[in-house]
């Protein structure tokens, strides 16, 4: 992404959770307020999804990636975890549609300034008010230290955490990665949802040929998909920064727990997972 410019992976993204809400009625993320902090409408949401035959499955894994967050997120929360740290939080809802609220959880939501301050923007135009429980966080992940920003935020080093990284790191060098999944596992009892890509191999030629579009089109903006794993690969890094429980959860997973709720959910092996480890 450019310096001062708000991600635009971070717009799809929230148009792809908005088309889900209109197309599938929210049917595995229910999110009340993805049209509202677009500040977009119905239609733009269905021109967003009609745009291309493949946008389906964009959609089953925006949603159902952050639905196995939130659930897995609500599992540690009856756990007794009250910090929630959101990495790469674009236009993530949850914090406003928190149901732990009577819990006293603290959520952090870190990204890049510019998006951050696009977010702000959009909430400020829907008239939509930032929570008391929320924090929000400047981050570049490329180049500052996570940790140190949190804590200077008010985040407790020595109490558990849990953290969604959802859309990040397939945008993240492998050597940010390796920073971020280091901090995390210095807090204790942490856990983490995040998504990855394999390579390109993994995809059928339909999807294969999308993301080779998709790539020319993010290098035009200055995006780069950087990083991509094989599962074993994915593995062996948490292992090594001491996550030892791990779920990996790949598409046609994804497909058969959550596909039949998608409208025209289209066929096509995609090389997408979504992993939750604690450490």
């Amino acid at each position: 992404m450019k310096p001062n410019e708000p991600s635009r992976t971070a717009l799809m993204i929230a148009r792809q959770r908005a088309a889900h809400q209109v197309l599938d009625h929210g049917s595995i993320l229910y999110d009340p307020f993805a049209i509202k902090i677009l500040r977009e409408d119905e239609r733009d949401a269905l021109q967003y999804a009609n745009e291309h035959p493949l946008a389906s499955i964009g959609r089953l894994f925006t949603a159902a990636r952050s639905r196995i967050a939130e659930d897995a997120l609500s599992r540690a929360v009856e756990r007794g975890v009250r910090q929630i740290v959101i990495l790469g939080a674009g236009l993530d809802t949850f914090a406003l549609r928190n149901p732990h609220g009577a819990r006293q959880i603290r959520i952090y939501e870190a990204d890049h300034p510019a998006t951050q301050a696009w977010k702000r923007l959009r909430l400020a135009e829907a008239q939509i008010a930032l929570p008391s429980w929320l924090i929000l966080v400047s981050v570049d992940f490329e180049r500052d230290d996570v940790g140190e920003k949190l804590v200077a935020a008010g985040f407790q080093q020595n109490s558990p955490a849990f953290f969604t990284w959802l859309g990040v790191v397939p945008y993240l060098t492998p050597d940010a990665i390796g920073r971020t999944l280091g901090y995390m596992s210095s807090i204790q009892n942490s856990e983490v949802v995040f998504d990855y890509m394999e390579p390109p191999e993994a995809f059928s030629e339909e999807l294969r040929q999308l993301e080779k579009e998709r790539t020319e089109q993010l290098e035009k903006i200055n995006e780069r998909s950087v990083s991509r794993f094989e599962s074993a690969d994915i593995a062996a890094v948490l292992r090594s920064h001491g996550f030892c429980v791990i779920e990996d959860i790949n598409f046609q997973e994804i497909a058969s727990r959550f596909g039949r709720a998608v409208q025209g959910l289209a066929p096509g092996h995609a090389g997408v997972h979504v992993v939750h480890a604690k450490h």
